[in-house]
This record gives C-alpha cells, sequence and structure tokens, in this order.
C-alpha cells in the first residue's frame, strides 16, 4: 500500500487512526497495540501477501535471538552471532543471491541458474532495524521487550517500507506511555501540515521531475553532454523530494497517532562538503552505520595504538560506504558509488581541508553530489560508462527538448503544450524548455528554503493563519486530483 493512494488516505489511514483511539479511549491498550500491529502487517501484505511470511519470521527468530540472550548470558556472544549471521543472511539471499551467482559464472565461466527472487519490501529497513536491537540487547542497553511492543516496533507501519530507521528506545517507551494513546489535536494538526507537504514533494515535484530523468536514462545511448548533465542534476532533485517526502509523511502519520519518529533529512542539498552532506541526508542509515560500524571499529583501532588510529581514520569511512552501497543495491554500480562517497568523505574529513562556506565550496559539493547520482541511477556498468563520458567527453545537440517531450502527459502542463501546438507550433520547443526551467526554479525556491520540518515549527511560532492553511489545502487537492497517476517510492528498490 502506498502513502500517494486512495484507498491509503481514504480508507486505510482513517480506519487505523478510528479504530486506534477508540480502542484506547476504552483503556483497551493491549488490544489497541494489537490492532495496530494488525493493520500494519495488512498494510505491508498488501503490496504481497508472501512478504508476510518473511517479516513474521524475521520478528520471530530476532526475537528468539532476544529472549537467548537474556535467558543464557555466558553464552549470549554465540547467540548474538547468530542473529547477525540469520539477518545477513536472510538478507543477502533475497537481496544479492542472482548477482552473486551471476559475477561467479562470469569469472568462472559457470552455468549456476538464477532464481530471479523478488525482493521483499522494506526488508532492507526491518533487518537493519533488528540488527541494531539484538547488538543493543548483546551490549546491555536494550530490554527484553514483550512480544506486542517488539512486533509493534519492527512493523509500525508508517516507518515500516523506507523508514526512517527506528531505535527501540525512541519508539517503544512512546508505545508503552498511555498518556500518548491519547487524541492530541496539537500533534494530529502537525501531522496534516507533514503529511500534505511530503505529498506534494513526491507527487507534485519527485514524479515531474521522473519523466525527465527517465526520459533520459531510457535514451542514454543517444544523449549528449548538457542533457547528461541535466538529467543527473535532475535525479539528484528528484530522489530528495521523492525519499524526503516519504519521510515527511511518515513522521506526519506518527505524530497523527501522538508518536514521533526521527528526522532524516535537514536540507542536505544546501551543504558545502561530503561529509556535512551526509551528516544531513537519510541520517537514520547514517547513524546506523555510524553507531553498529564505525563506531566498534574506531574504538578498536584505540585499543591498538595512535598509527593504527590515524590508518583507520581513512579506512572506516571507504569500509562504511561500501557497506552503504552494497546495502542500497546488488550492482557494481553501488559499489563505485559507495567508494566515490567514501573518497569524499575522507577528503573533506582532512585536517587540512577548510570548510568555507562559499557559493564555489556549495557549488563544488553539488557537482559532485550530480556525478554520484549519476552512477547511483545507472542500472548496469554499461549505462553507468555512457552517461560518465557524456557528462566529460563534450558532445552537443538538441536532445534536451527531446527528453522534455513526456511533460505533455502531465495535466498541468497538457492545456498549455496543446494550444502552442495549436496556435503557434514553430515555439513549441521553446516552451518545452520553458517548463523545464519553471519546474527547476520552484524546486531551487523550495530547496533554499525552510525544510518540511522547519515550515512547521515556523508557522507554529507565528500561529497558523489562514493563507498557509488555504495553501496545505490547495497542495492537498492538487495532489488528490493527480491520484490517478500513482507511483512507487524510489527507496521501495532498495
Amino acid at each position: 500500500m502506498l502513502f500517494n493512494s486512495q484507498i491509503f488516505i481514504f480508507i486505510f489511514l482513517p480506519l487505523v487512526l478510528a479504530g486506534w483511539y477508540i480502542l484506547n479511549h476504552f483503556k483497551k491498550y493491549n488490544i489497541a497495540l494489537a490492532f495496530l500491529v494488525g493493520m500494519s502487517l495488512w498494510f505491508y501484505g498488501y503490496f504481497n501477501p508472501s512478504y508476510l511470511l518473511i517479516i513474521l519470521s524475521s520478528i520471530a527468530v530476532n526475537y528468539l535471538i532476544s529472549f537467548l540472550i537474556k535467558k543464557f548470558e555466558k553464552t549470549k556472544k554465540l547467540w548474538f552471532i547468530l542473529g547477525l549471521l540469520f539477518n545477513i543472511g536472510i538478507l543477502g539471499y533475497y537481496k544479492y543471491f542472482d548477482f552473486m551467482v551471476g559475477n561467479i559464472n562470469a569469472v568462472f565461466k559457470t552455468d549456476f541458474a538464477l532464481k530471479h527472487i523478488l525482493l521483499p519490501l522494506g526488508i532492507s529497513f526491518f533487518t537493519l532495524q533488528q540488527i541494531s536491537y539484538i547488538t543493543d540487547r548483546y551490549w546491555g542497553s536494550a530490554e527484553h521487550y514483550n512480544i506486542l511492543y517488539y512486533m509493534a516496533y519492527v512493523a509500525y507501519f508508517p516507518q515500516l517500507i523506507a523508514g526512517p530507521i527506528v531505535l527501540h528506545n525512541e519508539i517503544i517507551p512512546q508505545f508503552m506511555d498511555m498518556e500518548k494513546r491519547r487524541f492530541n489535536s496539537e500533534s494530529f494538526a502537525d501531522g496534516i501540515v507533514l503529511f500534505v507537504l511530503g505529498l506534494g514533494k513526491k507527487m507534485l515535484l519527485a514524479d515531474t521531475f521522473a519523466l525527465f530523468v527517465n526520459e533520459g536514462f531510457n535514451k542514454i545511448v543517444w544523449i549528449d553532454t548538457p542533457s547528461a548533465w541535466l538529467v543527473s542534476a535532475c535525479y539528484a532533485v528528484e530522489l530528495y523530494f521523492d525519499f524526503s517526502g516519504y519521510c515527511d509523511m511518515a513522521c506526519g502519520i506518527a505524530k497523527m497517532f501522538n508518536f514521533d519518529l526521527p528526522i532524516n533529512f535537514k536540507s542536505p542539498l544546501k551543504t558545502y562538503s561530503v561529509n556535512e552532506y551526509w551528516s544531513r541526508w537519510h541520517i537514520t542509515l547514517t547513524r546506523f552505520f555510524t553507531t553498529y560500524i564505525y563506531n566498534p571499529i574506531t574504538m578498536s583501532a584505540i585499543r591498538h595504538g595512535k598509527k593504527t588510529k590515524k590508518l583507520f581514520r581513512n579506512i572506516t569511512p571507504m569500509i562504511i560506504f561500501l557497506i552503504s552501497g552494497i546495502w542500497h543495491g546488488a550492482s557494481w554500480t553501488f559499489v563505485i558509488w559507495g567508494l566515490a562517497e567514501g573518497l569524499g568523505t575522507v577528503w573533506s574529513q582532512r585536517k587540512k581541508f577548510k570548510l568555507k562556506k562559499a557559493w564555489y565550496t556549495w557549488l563544488a559539493n553539488m557537482l559532485f553530489v550530480v556525478i554520484t547520482s549519476a552512477i547511483f541511477r545507472s542500472e548496469n556498468w554499461d549505462n553507468m560508462v555512457r552517461m560518465l563520458k557524456a557528462m566529460f567527453v563534450p558532445k552537443f545537440g538538441t536532445m534536451t527538448v527531446e527528453l522534455c517531450l513526456p511533460f505533455a502527459n502531465v495535466p498541468e502542463f497538457y492545456a498549455i503544450i496543446r494550444a502552442v501546438e495549436v496556435l503557434c507550433p514553430q515555439f513549441i520547443n521553446w516552451i518545452y524548455i520553458i517548463l523545464l526551467a519553471l519546474l527547476w526554479l520552484i524546486a531551487v525556491l523550495i530547496l533554499r528554503g525552510r525544510n518540511a520540518q522547519e515550515i512547521l515549527q515556523h508557522q507554529k511560532e507565528k500561529g497558523l493563519n489562514m493563507k498557509f492553511t488555504l495553501l496545505l489545502s490547495a497542495i492537498f487537492i492538487w495532489c488528490i486530483i493527480s491520484l490517478n497517476q500513482v507511483s512507487t517510492f524510489l527507496y521501495f528498490n532498495f
């Protein structure tokens, strides 16, 4: 089920909110939590009922590992390692089996059959979430919760499919707080604001940029240099609006339940270095890698002396981003992307590197983001090479106009394009360029302004006014009218 769908907005969300608050009003707290878990599983199984077996098996095994760590203190390291192997194994099977077999066949000239396994939605997210939990159990910083609370922690539908990656101590205490179970009109209103802003990001901006980007990669064989740079830049913006829009909606839905999820984005496209960029992009993923991989490696290096510490200070970011690249997908392009991000991070962390918040450092950082976005979006090695070659080996043409042709399918643009085609067809190419420029102007104004969380805070400080309410209503109605063009979120693929 998608946040940007009629069944979710008009059926699922009202039902789950009504059931949650009614059951809690009558103090049926356990039944209310069970209801929330059940509805979350319906939300997840709506895509494919067979996915339910995977997530329930994952929950059961990890909960058992947690119990064994509690029950058998002396052998808790063994249970922890078995838990890690299980989680990495299930993720490896569903996400990387065909990739590994394909590479074995290519290197050793074998002919092992590929299974063409369909990647279960959200498996990358709920697997990391459970790894964080059993790690905290092993470290002694998490308790063994009641099974119902643990299921709610893993399966809570706003963050289940694409994050944010929530830690147990961020959400389970909220589930346990009975005061949080009461309807809070202020929190509910905040949730509506975040949900609508996120919905607008996704449907009105990300999906429109996607038309240009997809056309560019579909015609990558013929792409010229200006178009290659434009396509890559559009993808960087599309990915931000798409993923941050999802997270805004997730946080908004959680606030409707009077719960708070961690913020996942803090205007990353305003940053001046790669290191700063990653402190603001997909914050909860960066936090996971920092807490559960980077910090343990660093602590181990410190114990082995200054030379080892210096060595690991440069190597560890490369390892982290290599893992991050592999986590994002089973393709060598993600490995290259991870290595590039790792190199950029190491460079920006150097003592000699002095961050100057000037337009040229921002521009340099954005150029790096655009180049790595081209790598990230490329479906295979050949496409990556073609795109990078087109970006750096000058080749000029008029392909940019051709890539704008899908704008004719956008309802907001349709009437303008048809009118020009009838009245003054000689200007039609210019209209396409103007529409692309207009789209970019709107995007830049939004990107340079406040993000959704900042807009919400600003409006709360000065008081919600009629102008903002009307603007929010217009965005929502606009999105509802556009619901016949429902598209999935990009991070569902990862």
